[in-house]
């Protein structure tokens, strides 16, 4: 195994700041992808719901049975 004896510190330190700032991109592209995911299922839910409502629906006072 190699070992190095001088590292340029100042080299390593940007490389390990690119690494991060690379990573935090990726993560914040992954939850972005996800949350549009369950909106569309949420979308989704939303629309078979209304497929079981009616919009010209007017409640009636004698079916009442509160």
């Amino acid at each position: 195994m190699y070992k190095a004896t001088n590292i340029d510190t100042d080299k390593a330190l940007k490389a390990i700041e690119a690494y991060r700032h690379q990573k935090a991109n990726c993560c914040s592209r992954e939850i972005h992808g996800i949350q549009k995911y369950y909106e569309g299922l949420q979308k989704g839910l939303d629309f078979a719901e209304s497929l079981f409502e009616c919009s010209n629906y007017e409640k009636d006072d004698n079916n009442d049975n509160a």
